[in-house]
């Protein structure tokens, strides 16, 4: 599955219109023929596919659901820390 089809999915999600939420971006790592790899920017991995198997939407919904469990994990160490903050200042 070409890189740029990929993207183009995740490109056009209505979540990387609001400036209020970080913007991740994920890549296929095709270097194994059998097995293709989303991984995000920064290169850890988020999911395997069949190489032959794969789907463009099953790739898209993988990256979706990845990205809001990192956006989920940062709400909460954000959300920690604000609290913390208002607790020390008290």
């Amino acid at each position: 599955m070409p890189l740029g089809t990929m993207m183009a999915g995740l490109g056009g999600e209505s979540v990387e219109d609001d400036s209020s939420l970080p913007k991740f971006d994920y890549y296929l790592d095709e270097s194994d023929p059998d097995i293709v790899v989303l991984r995000r920017q920064d290169g850890s991995f988020v999911a395997a596919f069949s190489a032959q198997g794969s789907t463009r939407e099953g790739i898209v919904e993988a990256a979706k659901e990845d990205y809001w469990k990192v956006i989920e994990a940062n709400a909460e160490s954000l959300g920690r820390q604000e609290n913390g903050d208002r607790q020390s200042r008290a």
